[in-house]
Formats: C-alpha cells, structure tokens, sequence
C-alpha cells in the first residue's frame, strides 16, 4: 500500500512539473491566435525581378470594389486565408511569419505564386513568380503619405 502512494505522489508531482504554472484547459478563445477582415482600397502593379526586387510600377490607382482578405491562424498554426470570400487552408508548414516594416507578415508560397500579408493590415503583396508581376494592396493610399514624410 505505501508503494502505490508513493507512486501516486511521483505520478502528481510528474503532472505538476509538466503542466508548469497554466492549469487552463485551453485557450479561452476558441483556439484563435489571429483572426482578422482587411479591405484594401488601393493598388500598385510592378514588375517583379529575380532578387525578389519589384520595378516599373504603376502609380496607385483605387480599386473598385475593394478586395476583401480573412485572415485566421489558430494556435496550433493552421491557417485560413479568404480573398473575396476564396478561402485556402494551410498547414503550419505551409506558410512561413517573419517581421518586416516594424511588424509580423504572413507568407503564403504556392505554385509560381506568394502572397505575403502584414498582420497590421497594412499592406498585402500578391506575387506571380511565374510571370514576373507583384501587387501591391493598401487600404490607404500610399501616395499620400509620401508627400509628407
């Protein structure tokens, strides 16, 4: 008998260790680390090089109707990615985070193809590795803001 409570208290001890100082379920969000809409308004058509450098762009022209991106990444790093309402889901492998211009990107690579999009919203990349094109999305426009910084 004094060897099973010895075992039971190795057995609480191990489970205490293992679940550190967090004795939460889960997640009290539904599991949700990222979850947001962007409407972006405004574009640049570029040229894309292969140093990955865009040139011999477009002035930015306003899109109508705006595009629309959903944004969801769980905790456990699936993602769900809509474009107007064109949803592809990805595992964490799948796409990579970095930071860039002072906050988190997302990097979505497929076929010939990368989508990149700053977790502020402010601004998505789509490139076309195959045909060499990159565009720019803002929900404001950029052009403003050169003018004054």
């Amino acid at each position: 008998m004094k060897g099973f409570f010895a075992l039971l208290a190795l057995l609480m001890t191990l489970a205490l260790v293992a679940c550190g100082n967090d004795w939460s379920v889960g997640p009290d969000d539904g599991g949700a680390s990222f979850n947001r809409r962007f409407h972006y308004y405004y574009e640049v058509d570029c040229r894309y090089d292969a140093f990955g450098q865009p040139y011999d762009c477009s002035d930015t022209y306003s899109m109508s109707p705006s595009m629309v991106v959903d944004l969801r990444v769980t905790r456990d790093g699936y993602a769900t990615l809509c474009v107007d309402d064109n949803c592809s889901y990805y595992d964490p492998r799948d796409y990579d985070v970095g930071y860039n211009h002072g906050t988190r990107y997302y990097d979505f690579e497929g076929y010939d193809t990368r989508m990149v999009i700053y977790a502020d919203g402010s601004e998505l990349v789509y490139i076309d590795t195959y045909k060499g094109d990159a565009y720019y999305y803002y929900y404001d426009n950029p052009d403003y803001y050169d003018d004054y910084y």
